[in-house]
């Protein structure tokens, strides 16, 4: 795994600030890939749209279920 660029920054002792530390980096080409540097377990999960949409899908799925069996038990109820 690698490490992050806090965790870089700090073991390099810089006496610069973190962001001025991280530009000098990011210059030089050493932390180009600053996604993997962001997320520090390498993977790009970023959220998007489409998972935000399909996660919100799922939910309003569960909800309309949940609302269904709600409506039907209560008329189960209220008929006995």
């Amino acid at each position: 795994m690698s490490l992050s660029a806090n965790q870089k920054y700090k073991e390099s002792g810089s006496k610069l600030s973190f962001k001025e530390w991280l530009k000098g980096e990011q210059n030089k080409g050493q932390l180009a890939d600053h996604e993997k540097m962001f997320n520090a377990n390498g993977l790009n999960d970023k959220p998007t749209i489409k998972k935000a949409k399909k996660n919100m899908f799922a939910v309003n799925m569960i909800g309309v279920v949940a609302l269904g069996c709600l409506v039907y038990g209560l008329s189960q109820v209220s008929e006995a």
